[in-house]
């Protein structure tokens, strides 16, 4: 039992002294960067001329949706011709490392069901 006690409450106190020292670096660097990050969102603001809602329509919605179709784009290329192979060989799916139109194109062969 006082191996247990020794263990946790060494452990415990380990565990809060890290925690403390990452929250004194951490509010050191925001000191430090706070009027930073301050300035870009008054430049921001003032882009857009005070106009918050258009802020969130392009912040909110439009940057996450172009950023998914970019990189799902180059995904995509990836499953339709198989190029290049140092992605292409990671691929999990029935096909193998088949482009996905050849691996289509072969379950049906295989499977002449319909």
């Amino acid at each position: 039992m006082r191996r247990t006690a020794f263990i946790l409450g060494s452990g415990l106190l380990l565990l809060v002294a890290f925690w403390n020292s990452v929250t004194w670096h951490l509010q050191r660097f925001w000191g430090a960067s706070g009027y930073f990050w301050q300035a870009q969102w008054e430049r921001l603001l003032s882009t857009f001329e005070g106009k918050e809602w258009a802020l969130y329509i392009i912040g909110a919605t439009q940057v996450p949706v172009l950023l998914f179709w970019a990189f799902n784009g180059l995904l995509l290329v990836v499953d339709t011709t198989g190029k290049p192979n140092f992605i292409s060989r990671y691929r999990i799916q029935v096909g193998k490392n088949e482009p996905a139109g050849l691996a289509w194109l072969h379950g049906m062969e295989l499977n002449r069901e319909w």
